[in-house]
């Protein structure tokens, strides 16, 4: 299993960080975990098109984090060469409601005439596709919010939690995890209730004992430099902190 960061950043545009989407690769299959304007840009970087990607699990539905699905929708149907392959969309109850609804504020711009999209509602739950066995847990964010836990034939483990605060949840798809993905959106002293900062994601880190932790979802006050003191007190693992295309081999 091969994760790559193709945004670390957030709503706030950035000419270093391209907002949320996370690219896994596993058994010849490209997914992504989210996917945030810039997406599809990060993605040619990596060859990738609009044509490349199988599957996109969501972890919520807030602009920085699904608004290049309209620009990939919208993509798909070039009809010198549209796509053909069919799409699939995991995400909590109540996404095959939003899709409907952006499809019909969308009139028939998006949808696909050429394929098919296939949406699966998995609430907390574990499924097997292709080769990844996907776990989902509620997370602390908005009600449609769900972290993930993937695990490769190899018994690999990434677990990844999209925007969350402090819950149980994040700390049980992460247990013992190879590699943790956390956002760490402020400082500490800028905290908002519904995202993580250094020293809670530090603890929330360190009690689900992943092996690596990397930390991402960084808005502009972000001091990357005082975030790993501060993290590093809380958190005994290895640390690192996310920068666009970086990757991980599992």
């Amino acid at each position: 299993m091969k994760i790559t960061i193709l945004g670390s950043g957030t709503s706030v545009p950035s000419l270093k960080r391209h907002s949320a989407g996370i690219l896994i690769q596993n058994n010849g299959i490209n997914s992504l975990v989210d996917c945030g304007y810039g997406t599809l840009h990060q993605l040619l970087r990596l060859g990738i098109d609009y044509h490349g990607i199988d599957r996109i699990y969501f972890t919520h539905i807030h602009p920085d984090h699904m608004f290049d699905l309209v620009a990939l929708l919208f993509a798909t149907r070039y009809p010198l060469d549209p796509r053909e392959k069919a799409l699939e969309i995991v995400a909590g109850p109540g996404f095959r409601e939003f899709f409907d609804g952006l499809m019909s504020a969308y009139r028939n711009w998006l949808t696909p005439t050429t394929y098919e999209v296939r949406i699966i509602e998995q609430d907390e739950a574990t499924k097997e596709y292709d080769g990844l066995n996907v776990t989902t847990r509620k997370v602390k964010h908005m009600a449609i919010s769900r972290g993930y836990r993937f695990v490769d034939e190899q018994g690999k483990v990434a677990a990844i939690s999209g925007d969350t605060d402090t819950c149980d949840g994040m700390v049980e798809l992460g247990k013992n995890a190879d590699l943790m993905i956390l956002e760490c959106a402020t400082p500490d002293e800028l905290k908002v209730d519904g995202h993580l900062s250094p020293t809670p994601a530090g603890r929330l880190a360190q009690k689900a004992n992943c092996k690596k932790l990397c930390l991402t979802h960084f808005y502009p006050p972000c001091d990357i430099a005082e975030f790993k003191k501060i993290v590093s007190r809380e958190y005994k693992g290895e640390l690192v902190f996310a920068e666009d295309l970086m990757a991980f081999d599992l």
